[in-house]
């Protein structure tokens, strides 16, 4: 008996050594571990559906393909390949697809509304490839419209302001929707008032410059964020202005101003007023500056109907060069000869230039009573968006992509009857100075 408890309590102890050598082992050193196998790289490449060209709106006749493999070339099965749309604001079908047992992925891809090139990137792990595809013309967009000022009242610009919600220049006022759904709102000043504002823009500084043409003469007002409103300039030397029409509004926080019956866009110092000659040019009317702001663009419209004695020339989109000293350098010619009247433009983010004609010389007889909004891309396509016709609607003025709270993708388009339209192209405006 006592010989048997001398063997077991060796047994004990002899596993309590095993388990202490265990458990040691397992405290050791992390450099003792066999560090994990890396992962294998995931690579992508097209398989199809590149360059295709659709119509806005609608899906594209071919499937985007993508392929997921590795080092080795072998497709790799079960990755998760996404999809995400960089340009254009259409829609792919799902957000993601897995690859099957050949390392394919595939997904289906509605463009845009805007008459702009599209683009997609599949990407998975560290890999990625961009599909690019051309948005011809399709069905035209349906215009919402959002507020309507009283009957009968003829409207010209807009604007946006960041905390502060749009800008409407109206007959003897400026009103103000805060937000959407929000009532107008008639901007109280003090100093000056408003007659009849055509062009309206803000600076960088807050302050609202406004194209004044009220019979008691023309200028360009400044109205502060406070509501102090005063003549910044009343014209050029010893002439006051001749149709103060459109502005826009440099980073340096000089104001552009183009004067449609001087033939002449004119340059304004925000501190002093002093105002300079820009540059020659018949029939000035709508001014934008490019993201980087080396050019200015130029909507022009044929002054014959609002200026006497006039050349009579056709209304036509152009840039010009903008010099380190903010001196005009070359003038180039985008759209020429197009219509009877060119009004407001804006940029997208992504480089596209929506710009308004009415009465199109070039398409005569059937579309000289339509107005519309169409848009200039950066390689150079001119396409039509939308057009509303003249005597059944509405004549659109001027445009400006909404600043939240209102909708950013959406372009705003004010009508002369006072109508103010909406219509989400699904890309963003440039972003305010």
């Amino acid at each position: 008996m006592k010989s048997s408890t001398r063997v077991c309590l060796h047994c004990l102890c002899v596993m309590f050594g095993v388990l202490v050598g265990l458990v040691a082992a397992g405290c050791g050193d992390d450099k003792d571990e066999v560090p994990p196998s890396p992962a294998s790289p995931v690579f992508v490449e097209k398989v199809s559906g590149d360059e295709q060209i659709g119509e806005t709106g609608r899906e594209l006749p071919e499937s985007i393909v993508v392929r997921a493999y590795d080092d080795e070339g072998a497709g790799i099965e079960g990755t998760t390949v996404a999809f995400t749309i960089t340009g254009g604001g259409g829609t792919v079908s799902g957000p993601s697809a897995v690859t099957d047992s050949d390392g394919m992925a595939s997904v289906r891809w509605t463009l845009g509304i805007a008459p702009v090139q599209n683009r997609l990137r599949a990407s998975a792990g560290d890999d990625a490839v961009d599909f690019a595809a051309w948005a011809n013309p399709g069905e035209r967009p349906a215009l919402e419209l959002v507020f309507e000022g009283p009957a009968g009242i003829p409207s010209e610009d807009l604007a946006f302001e960041q905390g502060r919600g749009l800008f409407l220049g109206s007959p003897g006022a400026i009103l103000n929707i805060t937000a959407p759904g929000s009532s107008a709102v008639e901007l109280q000043l003090t100093g000056e008032g408003v007659e009849s504002p055509a062009g309206i823009a803000f600076g960088s500084s807050g302050d609202l410059y406004i194209c004044e043409n009220g019979e008691s003469g023309t200028s360009v007002k400044r109205v502060t964020a406070s509501g102090r409103s005063e003549i910044l300039s009343g014209g050029f030397g010893s002439q006051p202005f001749a149709l103060p029409n459109h502005m826009a509004v440099h980073s340096s926080g000089e104001i552009y101003v183009s004067s449609t019956c001087d033939q002449m866009i004119y340059r304004i110092s925000p501190t002093t007023g002093e105002t300079t000659e820009f540059l020659s040019i018949p029939g000035p009317n709508g001014l934008a500056f490019d993201a980087e702001e080396a050019y200015l663009y130029i909507l022009t419209e044929n002054p014959a109907f609002f200026c006497i004695p006039s050349p009579s020339v056709w209304g036509g989109l152009h840039r010009v060069s903008i010099g380190p000293g903010g001196e005009a350098g070359d003038l180039e010619t985008l759209v020429d000869e197009f219509s009877l009247a060119g009004d407001g433009l804006a940029f997208d983010e992504e480089g596209n230039l929506y710009v308004v004609f009415s009465a199109y010389i070039e398409l005569l007889p059937t579309r000289l009573l339509d107005s519309s909004v169409f848009v200039y891309t950066p390689d150079g396509r001119f396409e039509e968006l939308f057009t509303v016709d003249i005597l059944q609607g509405d004549i659109i003025t001027n445009i400006a992509f909404g600043v939240e709270p209102f909708d950013p993708e959406s372009l705003y388009c004010y009508g002369f009857t006072g109508r103010l339209y909406r219509v989400n192209v699904g890309i963003r405006g440039k972003p305010l100075p």
